[in-house]
């Protein structure tokens, strides 16, 4: 009897199982899963192991080249958690990540935190300074928003009030994500227009 012809064969492959396709699905599935897991009654247990099952699938990417992740996911349709997927694919520009990310955020309600919480650690800056994020965005607004939304951890508001008050409203909003008053004291009207926008 002739051996049967596997169907995936001339498919990208990820170790022995994972196509690009089962990495989407899969991602996709568990942030269903993890927004359903809020009314369970052990929400804690569960959102761990999706979050586990999360890391397992993006790590797998690391092989894969960060071109052929992007021109996935743009057949696809760009969405928060393909566009952080991004992040852990080899020879990536953070910038660009930053861009698909971004790409149909009007404010900041529509940014999927928990996605962007899953950005590559390895590409942000091991600082909280926001000038010397600032410095290492080169002045990218999307790219210093992402580094921003990447880590939970206040940041520390060490640049000039005119400078704060020269960005967008829209990105003022966001970086009250990580304003924490016992860490950096803000101006009360950047405040107020940044809570305006939120």
């Amino acid at each position: 009897m002739a051996k049967p012809i596997d169907p995936l064969t001339g498919a990208f492959r990820l170790g022995t199982d994972l196509t690009l396709a089962d990495i989407w699905t899969g991602l996709h599935i568990d942030a269903q899963m993890w927004q359903r897991s809020a009314f369970a009654a052990d929400t804690l247990r569960q959102r761990a192991s999706i979050d586990d099952n999360t890391k397992s699938l993006l790590t797998a990417l690391a092989p894969c080249p960060a071109t052929r992740w992007q021109a996935f996911i743009e057949a696809q349709g760009v969405t928060q958690i393909g566009a952080i997927a991004l992040s852990w694919c080899a020879d990536v520009e953070l910038s660009t990540v930053a861009d698909l990310f971004l790409r149909e955020i009007s404010c900041p309600a529509d940014i999927d935190k928990r996605a962007a919480q899953r950005l590559n650690p390895a590409l942000l800056p091991s600082t909280r300074s926001l000038s010397e994020l600032a410095a290492s965005a080169q002045s990218d607004i999307k790219t210093l928003v992402l580094m921003c939304l990447g880590q939970a951890t206040p940041i520390t508001f060490d640049v000039s009030g005119a400078w704060l008050q020269d960005l967008p409203a829209i990105v003022g909003a966001i970086l009250l994500e990580r304003y924490d008053p016992a860490v950096s004291q803000l101006d009360p009207n950047i405040l107020s227009t940044w809570r305006a926008a939120a």
